[in-house]
């Protein structure tokens, strides 16, 4: 169930509060496209998404970037509900022609523990890529439990859940245009 109301949605039996507004996100998704872009020069990168999350977000940022290349998908989870489950199982790989001698773009929705990197990296340099960027709409520091390399961050937010532009809760929540974390229950 969803509902909504200007300064409050409703997703299953959850609030959320407002996090980060359309336009923030717009915004720092042009800038982020323009410094892809700068670092990877006219290059053909082979962009690999990770599934579900940050597909809405390697949409925007590939049209910003306004680079050509190949688009592929990954698919991982280790979340169940609001809290990562710590580890991480692999349900669509990379395809290795996507990969092999490539500048890979590798676009993740959140990095916050960092498991799901930790594990996925490795089987990516597996395959040989000419080189690997990685980069996240949001970064959790506080919240990341083992070393990763992001080459480029959208926000870094504090230890809160959150929702939307992708990101969801138990299935809900992606198709918000706005970024909300969890409400404070009193």
């Amino acid at each position: 169930m969803v509902s909504n109301s200007p300064d409050r949605i409703r997703l299953h039996e959850r609030s959320f509060t407002p996090f980060l507004t359309e336009e923030d996100i717009s915004l720092r998704v042009k800038e982020l496209g323009q410094e892809l872009a700068f670092r990877l020069g006219n290059g053909e990168p082979s962009f690999l998404i990770m599934l579900r999350g940050a597909f809405i977000f390697a949409a925007d940022l590939i049209r910003a970037s306004r680079l050509n290349g190949q688009i592929s998908f990954v698919r991982t989870s280790s979340y169940h509900g609001t809290e990562t489950e710590g580890k991480v199982r692999m349900h669509l790989a990379p395809d290795p022609i996507h990969v092999t001698g490539k500048d890979v773009v590798l676009i993740e929705d959140i990095v916050d523990s960092g498991l799901t990197m930790q594990a996925f990296l490795p089987e990516l340099e597996v395959l040989n890529p000419k080189s690997i960027t990685l980069i996240t709409l949001l970064h959790k520091p506080e919240s990341q439990r083992v070393p990763v390399k992001i080459d480029l961050i959208g926000f870094v937010i504090p230890p809160k859940f959150v929702v939307g532009y992708g990101l969801d809760y138990d299935g809900l929540g992606r198709q918000l245009p706005a970024i909300y974390q969890l409400a404070e229950e009193f």
